[in-house]
């Protein structure tokens, strides 16, 4: 078998083509296996998992053994992308990195007072991970969208966009309308939920950025009847979103 190799390019395919990041953290995971069974199954339902680091460490490290190996088998045509979450520092970034997971998503820049926004995305590059530093003002969205340095992200995640609310997301971006942004992935998270989303979808769409959501409510039945890791709850909790779940289109 080839040896699998990271690919942002093929990440964005799968990001967009899903169009929700389902968010995982402690309610839902509390042992590796859950971590395993949880992942597997948002991958299969069509969506992105992303795993954070609020749930610990360890864990996590000890899932990806087994995760790593179900990407590396995946079909070429369905990717089994793996993300990471609440990554806050670049220790974090860098056990991130080494654990093997293709997207890397952020509640702020990352770097801290050890750098600056850009040293993450550049960290990210340099091992061809999907990078998404979070914002919630237009100064940070600025900085990283208005760039002559060929460091942006390759998402741009608004947390928490409950702060914002649709509309208000709508009116954060309507500033940086241009050609040159078009089609630049915008995920708002944090106040996102079956009934909420498509309305962040209209306004993301109608300024011409292309949005990806990230939410934890396609697992509320695990935490509501707190069964984290059991195969048939977490199906059903991703049926009942899918079901639900009404994307917003412009017809």
């Amino acid at each position: 078998m080839a040896e699998y190799q990271r690919d942002r390019a093929r990440v964005d395919k799968v990001v967009r083509a899903s169009g929700v990041v389902v968010v995982m953290n402690r309610d839902h995971v509390k042992k590796p296996e859950d971590l395993v069974i949880t992942m597997w199954e948002v991958y299969q339902a069509g969506y992105v998992a992303e795993c954070t680091f609020r749930i610990d460490a360890a864990i996590i490290r000890e899932a990806m053994q087994e995760l790593v190996g179900r990407r590396a088998e995946a079909p070429a045509e369905k990717p089994f992308v793996l993300g990471v979450g609440s990554v806050t520092n670049p220790k974090e970034l860098e056990a991130a990195i080494s654990m093997g997971f293709d997207m890397i998503v952020a509640p702020a820049n990352v770097m801290g007072g050890y750098g600056e926004g850009r040293d993450f995305v550049r960290l990210a590059r340099q091992a061809d991970v999907f990078s998404a530093p979070a914002i919630l003002s237009p100064t940070e969205l600025q900085y990283f969208i208005e760039r002559d340095d060929g460091f942006e992200p390759d998402c741009i995640k608004v947390f928490p966009a409950g702060v914002h609310g649709p509309k208000g997301i709508g009116d954060l971006l309507a500033p940086y309308v241009r050609d040159r942004h078009r089609g630049r992935v915008i995920m708002p998270t944090g106040g996102v939920n079956s009934e909420t989303g498509s309305q962040y979808q209209e306004q993301i769409i109608k300024r011409g950025y292309a949005p990806v959501l990230g939410m934890s409510a396609p697992l509320a039945l695990v935490g509501k009847l707190k069964k984290p890791g059991d195969a048939d709850t977490v199906r059903q909790s991703l049926a009942e979103f899918k079901a639900g779940f009404k994307p917003y289109t412009s017809c």
